[in-house]
């Protein structure tokens, strides 16, 4: 399951930039914000706005394996030297001299970031956060994996895939995923669709043009040409290009990722 191609859940603030937001119609509001909000994303990276997401995690254990392969830390062996001689350790065993591991004993891989759980279902129920005791039941490290630390049972093993949509028997984890806008980029959006509204009906606006030299009663004025600035993932407003720039310095077009084929990524339901 890849990022997301477009940006979602970014706060609409465009009022305090633009005095004659009420003015335009609701659909010209939408499609400046949707213009503004997807240009800006893709300049600064790619990076930002929270996904509500609902996975199926896969299984702690692969079945139908003939080894019962574990994947998410139980089969990941770990070399270590005891009284001179090479060993292998897996979490669970007890080698020469003992062993450990930088594994918990119960977890499962949720493809990050993820910022936070918003439900967490098995077998129909609800894990909640906490317990009655206020002792947490689970939490996320490294913004990838979650880890049950309750005294009930861990994640299931084989978590069953070939459920219907809305199956009370499914493992489902809800979250959301990403990073959350900073009230700066916010503010530079809605400074962008601001100017792309005044735009569209025909108003002064400070979008730059395709001019690049002006001569007139003797005056010449030369201008930065628009094909630079776009070429750099800019937008010709000085504010917003600041902030750009501030972010995103060396025009990076999306996340660093890191993939790796023994973390098999939970399954989403994207239709019906």
């Amino acid at each position: 399951m890849a990022i997301t191609s477009a940006p979602c859940e970014w706060p609409d603030v465009t009022s305090l930039c633009c005095p004659d937001w009420d003015t335009y119609s609701a659909e010209l509001q939408s499609q400046a914000m949707e213009f503004a909000t997807y240009i800006i994303w893709a300049a600064t990276g790619r990076q930002y706005g929270l996904c509500e997401l609902t996975v199926r995690p896969c299984g702690r254990q692969c079945a139908n394996c003939p080894s019962g392969w574990y994947w998410d830390g139980y089969g990941s062996w770990t070399p270590y030297v005891w009284n001179g001689d090479w060993h292998n350790c897996w979490c669970g065993s007890n080698g020469p001299g003992g062993c450990c591991t930088c594994d918990p004993d119960c977890q499962v891989y949720l493809p990050g970031p993820v910022y936070s759980i918003t439900s967490v279902k098995v077998d129909g129920a609800t894990v909640p956060v906490t317990g009655d005791d206020g002792t947490f039941n689970y939490f996320v490290l490294d913004q990838q994996w979650l880890i049950r630390v309750d005294t009930e049972a861990c994640w299931p093993q084989c978590a069953g895939q070939n459920l219907a949509p809305g199956s009370a028997d499914a493992f489902e984890v809800t979250y959301m995923r990403g990073r959350p806008v900073p009230t700066a980029l916010a503010n530079a959006v809605a400074i962008y669709a601001c100017e792309f509204a005044k735009s569209c009906v025909g108003a002064v606006c400070r979008l730059p043009s395709r001019v690049t030299n002006i001569s007139r009663q003797g005056i010449s004025i030369s201008m930065v040409d628009i094909n630079d600035i776009l070429q750099n993932g800019l937008t010709g407003l000085w504010e917003v290009d600041q902030l750009i720039m501030s972010i995103n310095p060396y025009g990076v077009k999306g996340r660093p990722r890191f993939y790796s084929p023994d973390l098999p990524e939970g399954r989403q339901i994207t239709y019906p």
